[in-house]
């Protein structure tokens, strides 16, 4: 599941229904009482971006799933039952004379229905899917998604998709697995209904927590350190981006090695205890440039209670590394290594809250994020499923957003790229260099033997 367009996914057409939250659950929630609980830090900036869904773009992230041997029935209760689960996904919030509010649907209130739409080829579904995302992915709409089911052959394909307000990176992989195991729950009457760990408690904690965070918190150490030019680090020069720069986005995908010589080589560093994450992202960081930043992005869920919970958890953290000309891969692992370690705190202070504290404006410039599939409940489905990740688009900007995943079949990098004079040139280059050192560090003609120093910083 490696992310990309709607335009440039595996889409099947059949007979489209759209599933909405009924009239009766609308009515519920203009009746709910206020939800004292407060947003995010996220959530508030992304409430003040589009207040009432006129924004130009709807950048949404969504995912697409075959559901075996589903009917209309066994789709609507799934998606009931997914949504009274996950407390964000019923959580609305809105500005009231520009102050935040927020009503909370109770779980037994939640209903939908199905809105037959005919058959769609699928050329007219990538378009439906467009305009439908577009218009009901917003950060103030009840819900902030989208729900839309194909049937075919092979089952009913449901195609979701959500504002980031309520949802993440990390929401998204989850939930492929999460609600194709629930429909095949429901499908065997053997579900029995749960509600996951709430996002908005978090959300709740966070902004408590943060009112008490004061300027000498040591958390802000590495952000000291990384904006010590007054902004965080803009993308290398050789790159074309002018960091105040407002570029139109291409979604861009990389393949950079099988999942033979991925294996190969994230199993000789895990001998000596090197995390895979951190090995890979050091090998990025290293085709860059021998001066690379980033922004990391971190899951954010408080424990591993949370990890099949929905919401805007994910997080980001600063990371720099600079080695001098010649140094080996091995050199760029220890030292990603090191440097994350010292910066890994610091994802626990929203960008918002930082920007608070350290009075610095913060426009993200280049931001990196982790999936490792093989950590992720459900992963041994994506690929029997037709499993995607799916992105919307955003607003013209310099920020340099990559993914990096890593499955069975192999490693890939998407990027979503600002498309300034040279950027494509540039990210081809680093790509190349990325697979190269792999190739490099996999073709030996010996076994790997791990270095008699190699204690970890």
């Amino acid at each position: 599941m490696i992310p990309c367009t709607l335009a440039s996914g595996r889409l099947c057409g059949g007979d489209v229904t759209r599933w909405e939250i009924a009239a009766a659950s609308h009515a519920a929630w203009d009746d709910a009482p206020l939800d004292p609980r407060p947003p995010s830090h996220d959530q508030h900036g992304r409430l003040h971006e589009d207040p009432d869904g006129t924004a130009d773009h709807s950048a949404w992230i969504g995912f697409s799933v075959l559901l075996p041997g589903a009917t209309s029935e066994t789709v609507q209760r799934t998606l009931t039952a997914w949504i009274r689960q996950h407390e964000s996904l019923r959580s609305n919030l809105c500005l009231a004379e520009g102050l935040p509010q927020r009503r909370t649907l109770e779980p037994d209130d939640v209903a939908l229905t199905p809105e037959p739409l005919g058959p769609h080829d699928p050329d007219e579904l990538c378009e439906l899917l467009r305009r439908e995302f577009h218009a009901s992915c917003r950060p103030t709409r009840r819900p902030a998604c989208a729900f839309v089911s194909v049937e075919t052959e092979q089952g009913h394909v449901l195609h979701a998709a959500f504002d980031h307000v309520t949802f993440d990176g990390l929401s998204a992989y989850g939930a492929v697995g999460h609600v194709a195991g629930l429909h095949t729950a429901i499908v065997n009457d053997v579900h029995e209904q749960h509600h996951s760990p709430s996002y908005v408690d978090v959300a709740e904690q966070e902004v408590a927590v943060g009112a008490s965070t004061s300027t000498e918190d040591p958390r802000l150490g590495p952000w000291r350190s990384f904006l010590a030019e007054g902004r965080i680090p803009p993308a290398p020069a050789a790159s074309g981006i002018d960091p105040a720069g407002r570029y139109d986005h291409r979604l861009v995908r990389h393949d950079i090695c099988d999942g033979d010589r991925a294996a190969r080589l994230a199993l000789g560093y895990a001998a000596e205890g090197f995390p895979t994450g951190m090995l890979w992202t050091a090998i990025l960081m290293q085709a860059i440039g021998n001066k690379a930043h980033a922004l990391m992005s971190t899951h954010g869920r408080p424990s591993p209670l949370w990890m099949d919970s929905v919401g805007w958890f994910a997080g980001v953290a600063p990371l720099s590394m600079s080695l001098p000309a010649g140094s080996t891969t091995r050199d760029w692992v220890i030292e990603g290594v090191r440097a994350w370690r010292e910066s890994a705190p610091a994802a626990a202070l929203p960008l918002g809250l930082v920007q608070r504290l350290l009075d610095v404006p913060l426009q993200p410039q280049v931001v990196l994020s982790i999936i490792d599939g093989s950590r992720i409940d459900g992963h041994e489905w994506w690929r029997p499923l037709g499993s995607a990740i799916h992105l919307g688009d955003v607003p013209p900007s310099s920020q340099c957003h990559m993914w990096l995943t890593i499955l069975p079949e192999g490693v890939s990098l998407a990027t979503r790229l600002p498309l300034a004079d040279g950027s494509e040139a540039w990210l081809d280059g680093v790509t190349e260099r990325f697979a190269r050192i792999v190739e490099t560090e996999t073709e030996t003609s010996h076994p790997y033997v791990p270095h008699p120093e190699a204690a970890l910083p």
